[in-house]
């Protein structure tokens, strides 16, 4: 998507991670780095914090985006999923996270941090996006290949151009909830 022009973007997206799990040291600052980049790369500024503020900062696109880092046990979901995202009306979004799973898929060094950030970014864009879709390959698939993960360790998995458009279509929704731009 380096050639694709993406529209201006308003606001920034405030996403905060909360460890309830712990992770190896280091980790969690790389795969911040690495969710940022992804989306910067298709024109979406996020700004992804390990700690919620007592206020939203200036110039935030809608409710905070919370990403809880979770044990798996007790989850009644499907038995492979990785994360869930949970929406609340005005109070933003919270997304779950099984490190717990991502840490058990991951044998190789510095791998978990690569899942862990596609993990990341796929229930974001199911937030900004505002519907339940999946994409038929990149970082929206619905079900990664062996494929999708050797290339994980390469690069990130680009996403979609159908993606790209929903995700700034559903960026300036929340803008225009916020009162930022006019709909």
């Amino acid at each position: 998507f380096r050639s694709w022009h993406a529209p201006a973007q308003v606001c920034n997206v405030d996403v905060y991670v909360l460890e309830g799990v712990p992770t190896p040291a280091g980790m969690l600052g790389d795969v911040q780095k690495k969710v940022a980049r992804m989306f910067h790369e298709i024109g979406v500024d996020l700004r992804v914090r390990d700690r919620v503020p007592a206020h939203a900062p200036a110039g935030s696109c809608g409710a905070p985006i919370v990403i809880q880092l979770d044990d798996a046990a007790g989850y009644r979901g499907h038995a492979e999923a990785l994360a869930y995202a949970a929406p609340y009306r005005d109070s933003g979004t919270c997304i779950h996270v099984f490190a717990d799973r991502i840490l058990r898929l991951s044998p190789e060094p510095g791998f978990a941090n690569n899942l862990l950030a596609h993990v990341m970014a796929h229930e974001i864009t199911h937030v900004l996006e505002q519907i339940k879709r999946h994409s038929e390959d990149g970082v929206m698939k619905a079900m990664w290949s062996g494929e999708d993960y050797q290339q994980m360790k390469r690069h990130a998995l680009p996403f979609a151009a159908e993606d790209v458009r929903l995700i700034h279509d559903g960026l300036a929704k929340r803008a225009a909830a916020w009162g930022l731009v006019r709909p």
